[in-house]
């Protein structure tokens, strides 16, 4: 059942301030869903960009490892360089190819926001505007 509104001129001033308190609390109600919404998807993303770093250490670990042995063991066979060099070279390019992935997580990790969220601050400015023109 909706409550009947009522002109705030009808009104005496004990039910206008428990009015206002009704609607202040269901304001604050709202605004702590908000938040945690934004805190959640921020979380999220902290997620994604966490599982890029893993999944980039993680692949330059075992793709170093297998094909630096296949391409430093070609190199020797074709260039005839010693094995050393052959290897060293392998893991340098390897190496530069691993720092790559790792600074595109840390980057995308720079730009997650956990607090303040933007939306929650931006509501709240226009909920205390409202709330000084109320009193």
């Amino acid at each position: 059942m909706a409550k009947k509104q009522t002109a705030p001129e009808d009104l005496d001033f004990g039910s206008l301030v428990g009015q206002i308190l009704q609607d202040i609390q269901k304001l604050l109600g709202q605004q702590a869903d908000l938040l945690r919404a934004e805190v959640a998807q921020e979380v999220r993303r902290a997620g994604g960009a966490a599982g890029s770093i893993a999944a980039g250490g993680g692949l330059v670990a075992a793709g170093g490892f297998l094909s630096g042995i296949m391409l430093a063991e070609f190199m020797h066979r074709t260039t005839r360089w010693p094995l050393w060099a052959c290897y060293a070279a392998v893991a340098g390019g390897l190496s530069a190819a691993g720092v790559q992935l790792l600074r595109a997580g840390r980057d995308d990790l720079a730009n997650v926001r956990l607090l303040p969220p933007r939306q929650t601050t931006a509501a709240l400015r226009e909920n205390v505007a409202w709330l000084k023109e109320q009193v």
